[in-house]
């Protein structure tokens, strides 16, 4: 079981496409949270903000109150430096923001010299304007160059919640080429790896994203945010159908709840073919019917061709 505890709004940068909404009530972790995490077994804790490295000493008392936890932490990279030390030594899962590209809408680079950690993931933000996905890629394989590691390609997609990150939305034309380009890249790995055992590292995350999505087997009322295997929480143990924007609060009842949501403002999504891989995509956009084209035309190919290959026994 997955928890993931937002933080707070606080960040040290101010990314152009962000989502989250500021929160003028932070507090520390309550023990109310403290009681549901050391309730959970097998638990995984994901720590997100805002940009959660301000928070930690609030991230090690969730630590030392459940050490066999597994961690992981999703940070922009500013602070990394400086706590390194003590994410290897609770073998941290490391999650860092980097575009692929010069990070205009970042700020800053975290990708500029060597870095001495095994456990490294990396969160793409795709989005208006920046949608070449084999450039990214190109890009990846420069940073590689400098950091001494490998990188895997995880993309996500922008969600337009707010007049200010309106204008990173996806256009229709931005979804027709993101499939495009993703039949390709996923498509060849789908066939260099099941038809003759070649793994391409760098779209693995692309390829394992999508394989993630086909296993979730969403039920209606289920949403990617809050679902069977992963709950969110802010520090005072409040669970949201979306912690950026904290305007649903759910009880324990979360899933009617959610369908409610859902039908209210989506009630095409409970006759979906590919609800139990999307879950509802973000309920929060303004952009929902893009996304919605998008995930439905992504999903359809991804479960045909995927199934294609396991009817032939090379996939697992």
């Amino acid at each position: 079981m997955q928890i993931t505890i937002y933080m707070g709004s606080r960040c040290n940068l101010n990314c152009a496409y962000c989502h989250r909404e500021a929160d003028a009530n932070e507090t520390k972790i309550s023990s109310e949270l403290f009681g549901k995490l050391q309730n959970v077994d097998d638990l995984t804790v994901k720590f997100m903000g805002g940009e959660p490295t301000l928070y930690l000493d609030e991230i090690k008392k969730v630590v030392k109150a459940v050490p066999k936890a597994k961690f992981i932490i999703c940070t922009n990279g500013v602070n990394l430096d400086k706590y390194l030390s003590f994410f290897r030594e609770h073998d941290f899962l490391v999650c860092i923001s980097y575009d692929g590209d010069n990070n205009v809408k970042r700020g800053f680079d975290p990708f500029s010299k060597a870095i001495d950690y095994p456990k490294l993931a990396v969160s793409t933000t795709i989005c208006h304007g920046h949608t070449d996905l084999k450039t990214i890629i190109k890009n990846f394989a420069e940073k590689e160059r400098i950091i001494g590691r490998r990188l895997s390609f995880f993309p996500h997609f922008a969600h337009a919640t707010n007049s200010k990150n309106d204008g990173y939305s996806l256009s229709l034309g931005d979804a027709d080429y993101i499939l495009k380009q993703y039949r390709e890249l996923v498509g060849s790995y789908m066939e260099q790896r099941f038809k003759y055992g070649v793994r391409n590292f760098r779209l693995e995350g692309m390829f394992t994203g999508l394989l993630k999505r086909y296993q979730s087997n969403f039920k209606y009322g289920e949403t990617y945010c809050v679902n069977k295997d992963l709950t969110k929480f802010n520090a005072q143990g409040k669970c949201f159908s979306c912690l950026y924007i904290r305007d649903d609060e759910l009880s324990e009842d979360w899933q009617a709840e959610q369908q409610i949501i859902l039908e209210s403002l989506y009630p095409e999504c409970k006759s979906c073919p590919v609800y139990f891989m999307c879950g509802g995509g973000c309920i929060k956009s303004k952009s929902h019917d893009i996304e919605c084209y998008l995930n439905k035309k992504l999903f359809s190919w991804f479960k045909a061709e995927y199934e294609k290959w396991r009817e032939t026994g090379y996939a697992d």
